[in-house]
């Protein structure tokens, strides 16, 4: 007897990966004390825009909570979400 768990595709399976991990760490970033480098300093900014790929578009690099839960955390969980089901799919097709 299988579990429904092994039912599920394997770049489904790494696309839910990538997305819950990514959401995490944005809130663990959004709602954390800060022990990173300054704001404002360039290695903030750069630390910003490698976790974060929408913030590139953003005005700000330092959103409201607000919104980093619910417009942007759910924007990046879907990108990391999409390079997890490509990388699931490539695991697929090769191995």
């Amino acid at each position: 007897m299988s579990s429904s768990w092994e039912r599920i595709p394997l770049p489904l399976k790494f696309f839910l990966g990538f997305a819950i991990a990514s959401y995490a760490i944005q809130m663990y970033l959004t709602y954390a004390d800060p022990a990173g480098p300054e704001p404002g300093t360039t290695a903030s900014f750069v630390v910003a825009w490698t976790i974060c790929p929408v913030c590139i578009l953003m005005p700000t690099v330092d959103p409201a909570p607000s919104s980093m839960t619910y417009v942007i955390g759910p924007i990046n969980a879907v990108i990391h979400g999409l390079i997890g089901a490509m990388i699931g799919y490539v695991i697929e097709a090769f191995f």
